[in-house]
């Protein structure tokens, strides 16, 4: 029996959504997607923009950010049918229900490299027999959804940012992860890395915008008026640590202990979002520190809150985009093209001097920025533009 409360509810991205007697339940084979047998709790197949004739996109979310960022493009997607599959990591799934986005979990993420390999490799084995029916992939960042298009002979969209790829030192998996991504019919990028990985792709296969890839989802977000009714402190700061784990990332050594200790001595209060079980061992139950029970929308925890602080970039550029007091911690000199783009402006401090951070978030000489959604709008058209004159011509 399937755990009812585990059960999303119906997609909210497409008003015609079929419901009531007669329609498809839970684990019936819809949009190419069949019925499995998963290691998962619970699978549900869906399409969205349901309708004879239209081409079927196949967007693969495997990241938290990714659940944001193909929201905010499904709405506008009407021309074609949608098919989405998960992967099990983090609070992806859940993010992902709670927009109303249901889709096929397949396979998870692994916490060490050795496992996240064995695991990429199974998941990708199994989305070759599951996703035997699309036109067009979608994915971010995404080696296996280009492979399973390559296979099958579909066209296929990688979402890029990442530019550090071709200057660290990797393994031969993530060199061969790469040369996957890269791949891709299409490589839609921000102007800010569109250099380097002109110096790597040939430029009919990279669709250029301005702005970031966190403006295609600000574009159309609201705040929720309810949100501080989930936290239990008026003014925060949030905290996120490094992903230490990742591949990409040598350094194994957090300096979020410093930094807690450092806040918590200036009186403030801090919304702590460990990546994983481990990261908790960085706070010690203090109660200004407040880890919350289940994954909150980081866009509204970067609206209300002072200051976000992070190991990683993204949560870093959505505070930044929407004029927030902004800290990465990236434990490396080597920053994304998009990251030294905002380091270089002067809207996100990176650093890893635990002091150096605690005194820029206690400064409030800088004002805060309104959020300009109409710049955010643009960008968000823009990809919207070039990918609809493609597909037509396809």
């Amino acid at each position: 029996m399937k755990n009812q409360s585990l059960l999303p509810k119906k997609t909210s991205i497409d008003s015609n959504y079929p419901s009531g007697p007669g329609c498809l339940e839970y684990g019936q084979p819809v949009g190419g997607f069949p019925a499995r047998s998963l290691p998962q709790p619970y699978s549900e197949e869906f399409v969205i923009h349901p309708a004879p004739g239209k081409r079927r996109i196949w967007i693969d979310l495997i990241n938290p950010s990714d659940v944001l960022f193909f929201n905010a493009l499904m709405h506008d997607l009407t021309d074609f049918q949608i098919a989405v599959t998960y992967r099990e990591r983090a609070e992806t799934v859940h993010l992902g229900h709670s927009f109303g986005i249901e889709g096929t979990i397949i396979g998870r993420d692994g916490v060490r490299p050795v496992s996240k390999i064995l695991l990429m490799a199974v998941r990708t084995a199994q989305l070759l027999t599951s996703a035997n029916r699309f036109d067009v992939s979608m994915s971010f960042e995404n080696g296996m959804s280009t492979l399973i298009s390559k296979v099958r002979g579909k066209t296929s969209f990688q979402f890029c940012d990442n530019d550090l790829k071709f200057i660290q030192k990797t393994s031969l998996y993530q060199d061969l992860e790469t040369k996957i991504k890269l791949s891709a019919d299409y490589l839609v990028i921000p102007r800010a890395c569109s250099d380097t990985f002109g110096r790597y792709v040939d430029d009919e296969k990279i669709v250029v915008y301005d702005g970031y890839k966190e403006d295609i989802y600000l574009a159309d977000y609201t705040p929720d008026a309810r949100f501080r009714e989930k936290v239990p402190y008026e003014r925060f700061v949030v905290v996120r640590p490094e992903a230490l784990d990742a591949f990409y990332v040598k350094e194994k050594r957090s300096i979020v202990p410093a930094i807690i200790k450092g806040l918590v001595r200036e009186g403030m209060n801090i919304v702590y979002l460990p990546r994983n079980g481990s990261d908790r061992r960085h706070v010690n139950g203090s109660s200004q520190v407040f880890i919350p029970d289940a994954s909150l929308h980081g866009l509204d925890l970067c609206h209300y809150a002072d200051a976000v602080l992070t190991g990683s970039g993204t949560m870093a550029r959505e505070a930044a985009c929407m004029g927030k007091k902004s800290v990465s911690f990236f434990p490396s000199e080597h920053l994304l093209s998009v990251d030294r783009q905002l380091v270089d402006d002067r809207r996100v401090l990176h650093s890893r001097d635990p002091e150096e951070i605690v005194t820029h978030v206690l400064d409030s000489g800088r004002p805060q920025q309104r959020v300009d959604r109409d710049a955010s709008r643009l960008v968000k058209q823009s990809i919207l533009n070039q990918m609809e004159s493609i597909l037509a011509g396809e």
